[in-house]
């Protein structure tokens, strides 16, 4: 009998979600490595929410890994799945969101924790500060409204009050109205419902990291045959094609690694000079 590529055929994994991420991944790594995923339903906005009552302390990384291994704890099961998801103002591209999902692996029989993550644009967000009776059509049109759900709150930061998982018009309008009598001064902020279940277009982003995470564990270390051989860093440093200046943070070219034996060799090239438009000295 020929033997499956995948590690982890015919084995069982447990997802920690709150938000319905299941149906999204599981798919994705049975498809992709035989890999039979449940959902563990836990109360995940324990460690925060993207509308701010409840403050994420840990880094996302921390975070996707306290996830995963809860599932482990309450399921008992060795393989544990988690993701976060951080959304705002893109770092590369003014006046964008964008959305830095970050996805955990975690046996814990091999001792072995495997992260990927992906930073998309291609995610709905809008927000809209309400003062008094108006016209929303623009707004709603914008938001992708009732496909992608909405979030009433208060504006006071933290969040003193919100409703969220909003998808038709007469929710919204009775949400605006039990927000503004919770407002000292009647505003209301409407904006996107950003949790998974409410976003399809955060939906996609998950399942392409799902499917590049998969595809990573299906790789195996060259030196100790362990699952997860992928990207680890990257050597930074290329000139400007123009002044020959060296930028000390652009990425030239992948180091490949694993995560157990630190086993490290030359990835992809990905440029020797740098385009002028993206030099600190040329382009200030």
């Amino acid at each position: 009998m020929n033997e499956h590529p995948s590690p982890y055929f015919g084995k069982k994994a447990v997802i920690t979600t709150k938000h319905e991420k299941g149906k999204i991944v599981a798919p994705i790594f049975n498809t992709a490595l035989g890999l039979q995923v449940l959902e563990c339903n836990l109360d995940t906005d324990a460690l925060g929410t993207f509308t701010g009552e409840i403050e994420r302390k840990q880094s996302p990384r921390e975070t996707v890994l306290i996830k995963a291994r809860l599932g482990i704890e309450k399921t008992g099961e060795s393989i544990g799945i988690a993701s976060e998801g951080s959304i705002g103002a893109d770092p590369f591209i003014p006046f964008i969101n964008s959305d830095f999902e970050m996805m955990a692996f975690v046996d814990t029989e091999l001792d072995l924790e495997i992260i990927e993550s992906i930073r998309s644009t291609d995610i709905v967000t809008a927000t809209k500060i309400v003062h008094a009776q108006e016209d929303l059509n623009e707004f709603l049109n914008r938001a992708d409204f009732p496909n992608h759900k909405l979030i009433v709150r208060t504006q006071k930061t933290p969040t003193t009050f919100c409703i969220k998982g909003i998808d038709d018009e007469y929710s919204l309008r009775k949400a605006i109205e039990s927000v503004k009598n919770k407002d000292p001064n009647g505003v209301v902020v409407i904006e996107s419902d950003l949790r998974a279940h409410c976003s399809p277009s955060r939906q996609k982003i998950i399942g392409e990291l799902a499917t590049k995470l998969a595809l990573r564990i299906k790789q195996t270390c060259p030196q100790c045959s362990t699952p997860g051989w992928g990207v680890v860093t990257y050597v930074k440093g290329i000139p400007c094609s123009a002044c020959k200046r060296i930028s000390e943070n652009a990425i030239k070219e992948e180091v490949l690694g694993c995560s157990r034996c630190l086993y490290e060799t030359k990835g992809k090239s990905i440029a020797d000079t740098l385009d002028p438009a993206r030099c600190d000295w040329c382009n200030p």
